[in-house]
């Protein structure tokens, strides 16, 4: 009975903190992002064969709205409140 009873605990525990874990990976993250170089293209969705809204200037300011964990976020330019897409592999701290 008590090695049946710890079974039950450790998998209820397990499958608690997994959920946890997914519930904090899904969480949009929030910050501020400055292009990492001239021309980064603001787009109007996720990915390279989206239209481009307007191409940013070097270092300008980002405010993330919502990352999606898979490279993108959306964004609002600073100074304007353009949103868009942008790669945040161009973009830097």
């Amino acid at each position: 009975m008590k090695r049946q009873y710890k079974w039950i605990v450790g998998m209820t525990l397990g499958i608690l903190a997994s959920g946890v874990f997914t519930l904090a990976s899904a969480a949009p993250l929030s910050g501020t992002v400055l292009a990492g170089f001239s021309g980064l293209p603001l787009r109007n969705c996720q990915g390279t064969y989206c239209g481009e809204l307007q191409k940013l200037p070097f270092r300008q300011p980002l405010s993330i709205l919502v990352n999606d964990r898979e490279g993108w976020a959306y964004v609002e330019v600073a100074g304007t409140g353009q949103r868009g897409w942008v790669c945040l592999d161009n973009t830097t701290q």
